[in-house]
């Protein structure tokens, strides 16, 4: 009730804000130059700029110049697909691009075919910026209700922003959508950061030499993308502060994020989102405070929009509850040190996941009555995540060391922290499971990767050698689940599509205790088999999220009294010369892990492991000309189980019992597949605002045991872009 009062009494006084500060800036009579308001995302280099000067009216009379220095931006593409597979998974094709043959004006995402960006300042104190964004969706088709059949999508974002420049700081409102981009701590609103290969592209690369880029992954690690990489997607109001009394900052959010459903007035799922931030700076250190709460009320079925009270009789009274009502809810304050000789960070809080089937009963002090309708009380988790950065003159040699602690209810899609504990976090009761792509039992993380149910410890490291020629990159990561949720039979959803129907709960156990581990190799290759869902290919076990693929496979112990245990070792080797008078690159990156049923230190390389996975990558990238770069690809995975984990017969079938539950067999073989990666591609910068860029990938995948689990083909694209 706290809570509540809070969130409604700053919502209120935020609206109050946002209203009468919109009301002081847009209207503001000030000329003053505006140059320096705007923020673009693209480069100064490609910005357009129109000084409008002042209309007359009929008698002649000037007018005033309410806008300043409008301009312009973007970029558009052309991007041919063809795809030719020699052995396919058995998937529909409306679910992804698996037939045999694929030649589009697209690669299957709803990726921006043009990006127009128009901004301006009506006057010195606001700015507004609009996106409009034509996505790939052009397939013409003879059926014309089919989603695939619209000529083009078009979508809109409008971003509002005014700022008001005063003796008690900067305020700052934003408000609109699409999209607003915004973060504020990793376990609030944050966005986790995968490693790519540098062989595939985004839409949204930035305009510059090519070669520029890959030196830049070279030197640094790291490449120039946009800058909206690593925050997530609002939509609602910001009202921002800075430069305030005594240091401090603050943001408050209000609306919905990418995860809560911006079109959720069509799903008719009320859930909301409201976050904010007080932080403050002491020297070269910063604090901060918390806050993040995504809720709203399930739809059961065909009730929309309603608040559901369920009865609950004890004794003689009958108390009630809103059954429906859900939130997820992460608290938290952190620290940032930055000394001479390293840099500390900490986060420190707790999280709950809330719904009607996860709670503590009835909460206390609760009174009977339908006029007292109360809710559940909570169940809170912990949260801790440390990492102490040092620099050669305290340790030789740069590293990073991390340790975390994130309990089971530490639920929030909006963070860098993957779910790995409850499957249905998910908008809407109603929503099938196989549509729920941000929950992963048992997953196998990246190294610095965080999920909760879990602790554990990451350590990175880099040195260079001959001259700085050759530089290397060590991560190793171990980590551990906090308790076993095996048996916990909320969870299990790939049951249904294995045994099929609605399994028992004895059919449903092994699903509960998983691995779920990321194909590393052509994963934007294996992700258009079936865009955004779950439980797809011959055996049910893909999952595909935006441009990544994973799998899942059961345990079949039938005695589980362990907690599962992930290791995770990379190394990186990158050396750059030259080639005949010409710069070259060379990178290699080695990744091995495994999953197994007791802590250990380093990755374990027998068949004690439940799982073990190897992946190698080399990438060469060849500047021939001042305007054309030679890409060169070679890639190789292997993934094994041991015979714990679900095996097949020996006509490659999964091994079922009657009612569709995986079970040990001492006939039964485990998962044993290896996969291979070619590619070569071709980037020509023939101006400084426009290039063309060609790929051409080979790829084939094959399971020793699990016979049915095979592709092979091949898949070229064609893209032209030009900026503006």
């Amino acid at each position: 009730m706290v809570l509540k009062i809070i969130a409604l009494k700053s919502f209120s006084i935020f609206l109050l804000c946002g209203l009468l500060f919109f009301s002081a800036v847009v209207f503001a009579n000030d000329e003053t130059d505006s140059s320096g308001v705007s923020q673009s995302f693209l480069s100064k280099s490609y910005k357009r700029t129109f000084n409008f000067k002042g209309l007359s009216d009929a008698g002649g009379n000037p007018k005033k110049s309410w806008f300043k220095g409008m301009r312009y931006s973007g970029w558009a593409r052309f991007y041919p697909y063809y795809r030719n597979m020699q052995q396919h998974y058995d998937i529909p094709a409306t679910e992804g691009l698996t037939l045999p043959i694929t030649v589009n004006a697209n690669d299957g995402y709803q990726q921006p075919l043009m990006l127009f960006r128009l901004e301006a300042n009506p006057s010195a104190k606001t700015w507004f910026q609009t996106e409009l964004q034509f996505d790939h969706l052009m397939l013409r088709t003879t059926n014309r209700t089919n989603q695939f059949g619209r000529y083009a999508n078009l979508y809109v974002l409008f971003n509002l922003q005014g700022t008001v420049e005063t003796s008690m700081g900067k305020f700052r409102m934003i408000a609109g959508g699409g999209a607003n981009w915004y973060r504020l701590s990793p376990s609030t609103l944050w966005g986790y950061q995968y490693r790519d290969d540098m062989f595939e592209r985004y839409p949204w690369e930035p305009e510059g030499h090519d070669f520029g880029r890959y030196s830049s992954f070279y030197s640094v690690g790291d490449i120039p993308r946009d800058q909206r990489f690593g925050m997530q997607a609002t939509q609602g109001f910001i009202l921002e502060g800075t430069n305030l009394p005594a240091g401090f900052d603050a943001v408050l959010l209000y609306g919905k994020t990418s995860t809560s459903a911006f079109q959720s007035f069509l799903s008719k799922d009320p859930v909301n989102m409201f976050a904010s931030r007080v932080g403050k700076k002491i020297g070269d250190h910063k604090f901060g405070f918390n806050y993040f709460n995504q809720f709203g009320y399930e739809r059961f079925g065909s009730d929309t929009n309603k608040v559901i009270y369920k009865p609950i009789v004890q004794g003689t009274d009958t108390f009630y509850v809103a059954e429906n009502f859900i939130s997820q809810l992460v608290t938290s304050a952190d620290a940032r040190f930055d000394f001479k000789k390293f840099s500390l960070f900490a986060e420190i809080g707790m999280g709950s996941y809330f719904t009607s089937t996860y709670n503590l009963g009835l909460k206390d002090g609760a009174k009977p009555g339908v006029e007292n309708v109360s809710r559940y009380k909570r169940d809170w988790d912990e949260l801790l995540i440390f990492e102490i950065t040092t620099k050669k003159q305290l340790t030789l040699i740069p590293l990073k060391l991390g340790v975390y602690r994130i309990g089971a209810l530490v639920v929030n899609n909006t963070s860098t922290i993957a779910n790995t504990s409850v499957e249905q976090a998910k908008p809407s009761i109603s929503t099938p499971d196989e549509y729920y792509t941000n929950y992963y039992d048992g997953m196998v993380t990246e190294v610095g990767q965080l999920a909760n149910n879990r602790q554990g410890l990451n350590l990175f490291a880099n040195k260079e050698f001959f001259y700085k020629k050759i530089k290397t990159k060590f991560a190793l990561g171990m980590a551990q689940e906090i308790e076993n949720l095996a048996g916990d039979l909320r969870n299990g959803g790939r049951a249904n599509f294995v045994a099929g129907g609605t399994p028992d709960s004895v059919t449903k156990v092994p699903f509960t205790n998983s691995i779920t581990f990321e194909h590393k190799l052509n994963g934007l290759t294996r992700s258009r088999f079936a865009f955004f869902k779950r439980f797809q290919g011959p055996l049910g076990r893909l999952h595909s999220v935006y441009r990544r693929s994973f799998e899942n496979i059961a345990i079949t112990d039938s005695v589980i009294d362990y907690k599962k245990s992930f290791n995770t070792i990379d190394f990186e080797l990158k050396y750059k010369f030259k080639l005949l008078g010409k710069e070259i690159i060379v990178s290699n990156f080695n990744n091995f892990s495994s999953v197994q049923d007791k802590f250990s230190p380093i990755p374990v390389f027998t068949d004690d492991a439940f799982l073990r996975y190897f992946y190698e990558e080399l990438m060469v990238f060849y500047a021939i000309h001042q305007k054309v770069t030679l890409v060169g690809f070679l890639g190789l995975e292997r993934v094994k189980g041991n015979s714990r984990t679900e095996v097949a017969d020996a006509n490659g079938n999964l091994i079922k019992d009657a009612n569709g539950r995986p079970v040990a067999d001492p006939n039964g073989k485990p998962i044993d597949a290896t996969g291979h990666g070619y590619g070569l591609g071709l980037d020509y910068n023939f101006h400084s605002r426009a290039s063309l860029h060609v790929r051409h990938r080979w790829f084939n995948y094959a399971d020793k045991n699990f016979t049915l689990d095979k592709f092979k083909g091949n898949e070229m694209t064609v893209e032209f872009k030009v900026f503006f």
